[in-house]
């Protein structure tokens, strides 16, 4: 019988292939910390006024993310109707509004337009295009 110990660590690192190696941080044009060359509107680090994401992996793929509301549609930081800020039991406990939906470049592009301009038709284009 031999002395050997298991060791998690030696059959999983933690580590996958799609590790990010750099992220860019979009939020709302005037929240900004810093404005890019194409002009949109940027974070330093992940937070609360964070609503969309673009992540560089190792492997050279590029992961868009945008951030939903509490009913599952694109989160709109500019709504006059409070829909996204609605308290309720349901989605204080179990209906965060941290997550965030992977889509393709073009919807992207789109959320960030909405962003900088603060122009609805923009976001309305983006949910379009997932649909």
């Amino acid at each position: 019988m031999s002395n050997f110990i298991f060791n998690p660590r030696s059959v999983f690192s933690g580590k996958t292939e799609k590790e990010t190696e750099t992220n860019d941080y979009y939020t709302l044009a005037g929240q900004e910390d810093f404005i890019d060359d194409e002009g949109s509107a940027k974070k330093n680090k992940d937070g609360d006024k964070v609503f969309a994401k673009k992540s560089l992996r190792k492997d050279g793929s590029v992961k868009y993310t945008i951030r939903l509301s509490n009913s599952g549609k694109f989160y709109n930081p500019i709504s006059i109707y409070g829909s996204e800020n609605e308290i309720t039991f349901l989605n204080r406990i179990c209906r965060g509004n941290k997550k965030f939906k992977e889509v393709n470049e073009k919807t992207f592009a789109w959320y960030i337009k909405f962003l900088n301009t603060k122009n609805t038709s923009w976001l309305f284009n983006a949910e379009r295009e997932t649909e």
